[in-house]
Order: structure tokens, then C-alpha cells, then sequence
């Protein structure tokens, strides 16, 4: 099983999933994990109040084909969007550290 968790840090699960430095793969098999690390290439611009924009997370998508799901703690309207499209689950965690999040997750 693989779980994508966004993180600017390697240690905690970013609260700006959009925004974050990347993404940590939880590759977990027979209770084991092993981690590797996805960058976001993701550019987000920031837009004058009320202005209209297409905003797509296409870049993110892409980068986590395969996964099984993202663990994450919030989720923008665009980018809950556009994973719904893109196939890819996603569940919410209070957890903000990583360890403690697939540990919490395993334990289920």
C-alpha cells in the first residue's frame, strides 16, 4: 500500500496540502514502511480577491499516480476537485506528525 502525506518538512504533515515542499510515500507492506519523497512541482499563484482563475493541480495528480490514498489534514475545494478526477482517495487525519499518522492508521 501506498500513502502520499504533503510535508515541508520530512517530519510533519503540512497543513497547506497545495502549497507544501512535497510529498512523503508511505510504501508499506507486511506492517514495514519504507519512505521515499515526491517534490510538488505545483505553482500556485496568488490572485486579487474576487478575481476568476482556472486553478488545477494537474502537476500533483500526475506526480501521485499509484498511490492508494493521500493523508492529509485540509484539503482546498480545487485540489479535492481535481483528485476526485484524478481517481486518487484521500482521507483526513488531526495528526500532525507523520510517523504518528501512518502509526495511527496501521493500528486500525
Amino acid at each position: 500500500m501506498k500513502i502520499a502525506i504533503p510535508t515541508n518538512d520530512r517530519k510533519t504533515i503540512a497543513e497547506r496540502t497545495g502549497r507544501c515542499k512535497e510529498f512523503v510515500i508511505a510504501n508499506i507492506e507486511n506492517k514495514q514502511v519504507t519512505y521515499s519523497y515526491v517534490a510538488n512541482h505545483h505553482e500556485h499563484h496568488d490572485h486579487e480577491a474576487g478575481e476568476h482563475h482556472d486553478h488545477s493541480h494537474s502537476e500533483i495528480v500526475e506526480a501521485l499516480a499509484g498511490i492508494d490514498f493521500m493523508l492529509l489534514i485540509k484539503i482546498g475545494k480545487h485540489l479535492k476537485q481535481d483528485l476526485e478526477n484524478g481517481k486518487i482517495a484521500f482521507k483526513k487525519t488531526q495528526e500532525t506528525d507523520i510517523e504518528s499518522a501512518i502509526n495511527s492508521y496501521l493500528s486500525v
